[in-house]
């Protein structure tokens, strides 16, 4: 199944899907494994911290956006020095 940003979402065994996609900053493959009722809720308009609670911010962030945790830090740490 094709989720935002050119992601791939194939499901696993054991009620767990894993997510595919490149960062939409650097460009370079980036993957998360969530679980699969979570998904399906998150994609049908739950807030997704409601859907996948004990996913990482870092992996909802990659799942909202296409931006992987290196994405993001490559990008934003210099403006967080900054301040």
């Amino acid at each position: 199944m094709r989720l935002r940003h050119g992601q791939i979402a194939t499901e696993r065994p054991g009620g767990t899907t894993l997510v595919r996609g490149k960062c939409t900053f650097t460009d370079q493959s980036h993957e998360v494994i969530v679980p699969t009722d979570g998904l399906d809720r998150w994609l049908c308009g739950a807030l997704i911290q409601d859907a996948m609670p004990n996913v990482s911010a870092d992996d909802r962030e990659f799942l909202i956006s296409g931006i992987s945790p290196k994405g993001w830090e490559e990008t934003f740490s210099d403006e967080y020095e900054n301040l």
